[in-house]
């Protein structure tokens, strides 16, 4: 970040007085000496205190010339009411209004926040208040749920994790502030949470754990698709067909929100609205790669709020590469030309570009939801990121296929997607498919992985009893080195990261019984199972 300019005062505890009369408390953090500055609203459900993770955005961009308002959210942090996802447009919109009309309110307001902060920026967005000049939005779709249910599955170790904390909201200020989030704390929690991914029904695991309920986690579980029209009031999609706020997009590789956010770019581009799409390495805690937060959202608002020059780059798109000879790079738009190449599945457990030519016997195994397949790295909002795979490749319910070495580096940018032919003895099952990348010393790094979820709904089996399927796995931007090997992984579950699919079809707040899969992946002519990578030069 560029130097500070300023010095900072704090007025704390400033009441905001909503429609209905809750009160709304907010922290306000003047730029000294600075008349004519432009404000950032921040509006925050974990406490104004914040997450200890080092820089303090609000007293960092105060510091640098602008006014924050960095707000808790109903029935949160001391203020009034109870929490709820749909007040925070009404919520939002009505401290926008407060703002605007301070004596101290220079008629810009720019909006700033990751994860639940994204989507008040997306709610209060979707009230369209004409003085918002400049959003920075990180790790954060338009559409909340996409989070909740990815692939039709339950992203258990997103919900519970979050629903525990609010059962804390409309306690004393400060009940609900995450003060620790080390690997170690990390840790601690993730020991303690395993008996609420574990516990069936899951109906029941808030109030396992607690011994109080909460009626967000059951409406959750009653309204478990993103097609529910219960959640229709938090889909801001639409509000892109026609949007012209300039707008950051921040976000990791390994994060829930990432396939909806490089959908709200595209949709963003469609509308003219300036916008930059940043995505760096990590995931959901990594902030979207380093200056994620603090130094792409400071250069936006100072391009947007303050009329400077000079200070993002010319092409829309800025990602991290990953991998050997990665690194940062600007491009001309998301996803970038490619060349999609499918890799096959091979007999013996191979991977290669040529199409299997000869007839071959499926390779299968079993899936037991008494001993799911665990997570591991991926897209986990905890327990995400990057690590080595081999002792879940070990496991006897997790196919493997393997490359060749490269002769020479292998980078792929843009959408993945893999087509398998399986059978299942259910007809309500998993499959699960991850890409790695495999060091010559052996390590297998996960890249990027998808989950799909079907029941007799969406099976459509041959004569034969096998069927297709199709799993959209997350956008990549990896460099693969030469000497290292492509592999990719088939199994029928990740959990909780996905939860893990009992077999029964039961109803999710209520199934208890589980069934076993016999499942088997097919690689031969007519039957061909692959994943297609986005190829481009290197």
């Amino acid at each position: 970040m560029r130097e500070r300019t300023n010095q900072v005062d704090i007025q704390r505890d400033v009441k905001v007085t909503m429609p209905d009369g809750a009160v709304l408390l907010a922290d306000i953090y003047h730029p000294v000496g600075i008349d004519d500055a432009p404000t950032i609203l921040e509006r925050t459900p974990y406490g104004r205190q914040g997450v200890s993770a080092g820089v303090r955005p609000e007293s960092e961009f105060a510091a640098r010339g602008y006014r924050f308002v960095l707000q808790a959210c109903r029935g949160t942090d001391g203020s009034s009411g109870s929490h709820s996802y749909f007040m925070e447009a009404p919520d939002g919109r009505a401290t926008a209004d407060w703002i605007a009309e301070q004596g101290w309110f220079n008629g810009s307001l720019g909006t700033f926040g990751a994860s639940y902060m994204g989507f008040t920026q997306w709610a209060l967005a979707s009230t369209r208040p004409p003085y918002l000049k400049a959003m920075a939005i990180g790790l954060s779709a338009s559409v909340r749920a996409f989070s909740w249910y990815p692939g039709g599955s339950l992203a258990l170790e997103v919900i519970i994790p979050w629903d525990l904390g609010a059962t804390q909201f409309n306690k004393p200020p400060g009940a609900n502030t995450i003060t620790d989030i080390s690997p170690e704390a990390i840790e601690r929690r993730m020991v303690a949470l395993k008996a609420g991914f574990d516990h069936l029904p899951l109906g029941d695991v808030i109030r396992h754990l607690t011994g109080t309920d909460l009626q967000l986690y059951q409406d959750q579980l009653a309204h478990a698709s993103l097609d529910d029209p219960f959640w229709a009031p938090v889909d801001y999609s639409t509000l892109l067909v026609d949007w012209t706020v300039p707008t950051l997009l921040v976000d990791g590789w390994h994060d829930y929100p990432l396939p909806r956010v490089v959908e709200d770019y595209a949709a963003l581009r469609r509308s003219g609205a300036p916008v930059w799409l940043r995505i760096g390495a990590g995931g959901h805690l990594g902030g979207g790669g380093e200056g994620g937060m603090t130094d792409a959202p400071l250069a936006w608002f100072d391009t947007h709020l303050r009329g400077e020059e000079g200070l993002i780059p010319e092409r829309p798109v800025t990602i991290e590469v990953q991998g050997e000879g990665g690194g940062w790079r600007d491009l001309e738009d998301w996803p970038p030309s490619a060349d999609p190449t499918p890799w096959y599945l091979q007999p013996g457990g191979r991977l290669g570009a040529e199409v299997p030519s000869s007839p071959s016997a499926p390779d299968s195994y079993a899936y037991d939801p008494n001993n799911p397949t665990p997570s591991m790295g991926g897209i986990g909002m905890l327990t995400g990121g990057s690590v080595d795979n081999r002792e879940l490749e070990a496991r006897p319910d997790v196919l493997v296929y393997t490359s060749d070495r490269l002769a020479d580096p292998l980078l792929v940018i843009g959408p993945v997607e893999a087509e398998l032919w399986v059978s299942s003895s259910l007809d309500h099952t998993d499959f699960f498919v991850r890409l790695c990348d495999v060091s010559p010393d052996g390590a297998s790094l996960n890249i990027c992985d998808g989950l799909a979820r079907f029941d007799p709904s969406s099976i459509q089996r041959s004569a034969d009893g096998t069927f297709r399927v199709s799993v959209p796995m997350w956008p990549v931007g990896h460099r693969f080195g030469a000497g290292h090997h492509l592999r990719v992984q088939v199994s029928s579950g990740s959990h909780p990261v996905y939860a893990r699919n009992l077999g029964t079809g039961e109803p999710a707040a209520t199934g208890t019984g589980m069934r076993s899969a016999e499942q088997a992946v097919y690689h031969e002519p007519g039957q061909l199972s692959f994943i297609t990578l986005p190829q481009t030069r290197t």
